[in-house]
């Protein structure tokens, strides 16, 4: 029995050895953690990235399935649960017209997971149409902005909130203008992620979603 007790007594740890193994892992977590917080970061902007543009195609889908215009609309708005309090373009939903003629959603309100957001100057489908020159004869208008109703206060509350819209239509094209002149476009949403990235014109790490006017399709681009 006493032989028992003894080896027991030889294999715990002391408290000095458990506060070194510990001191060691806190180590170890200090140079970790950055990388690993880059990583959240990165996984959170490959993944709306991949969700915006999938509702992009479920939305050229709708058109042609419905053979009526299906909207997509940008919302700005401060996210103050996330202590996002600058305004930025954080969410957005689909929307189509109803047997009444009435433009209705017919998917959620996707809210874009901090700290990713679109980048307002470098997405050109969130400037508002303001055609110029040969544009303007032919009566386009999109990207346009109005305002809505959306549950994008705190709690999910509605309140009147600004965006930037464009549509699909039946056919599978879009109601953007064709204006490089050839085969190439310029219509893209760029997604970035973290506040100072919102002020660079030159972000690391991003998404850029390309859309086609003529056909409405959609590509995907990363650094």
């Amino acid at each position: 029995m006493k032989n028992i007790l003894c080896t027991a007594r030889r294999r715990a740890f002391s408290l000095i050895e458990m506060m070194i193994v510990l001191g060691i892992v806190g180590l170890l977590l200090a140079f970790a953690a950055p990388n690993l917080f880059s990583l959240i970061s990165s996984s959170t902007l490959s993944g709306e990235g991949t969700l915006l543009e999938n509702q992009l195609t479920l939305a050229q889908q709708q058109a042609i399935s419905k053979s009526a215009d299906v909207e997509i609309r940008f919302f700005k708005l401060a996210d103050e649960s996330a202590a996002q309090v600058e305004e930025a373009y954080r969410a957005y939903q689909l929307f189509q017209f109803n047997p009444e003629g009435e433009m209705i959603p017919i998917s959620t309100f996707f809210r874009i997971r901090p700290p990713a957001a679109l980048h307002e100057s470098l997405s050109t489908l969130l400037n508002p149409g303001r055609p110029s020159g040969d544009d303007k004869k032919y009566g386009f208008v999109s990207p346009q902005k109005g305002q809505y109703e959306a549950p994008s206060g705190p709690g999910g509350s509605k309140r009147l909130t600004d965006y930037i819209a464009f549509r699909f239509r039946p056919d599978g094209s879009t109601d953007l203008p064709f204006r490089s002149g050839d085969s190439r476009d310029t219509w893209y949403l760029t997604l970035v992620q973290g506040e100072g990235a919102m002020e660079s014109s030159e972000p690391d790490n991003f998404v850029c979603l390309q859309v086609n006017p003529y056909n409405g399709q959609i590509s995907n681009y990363r650094p």
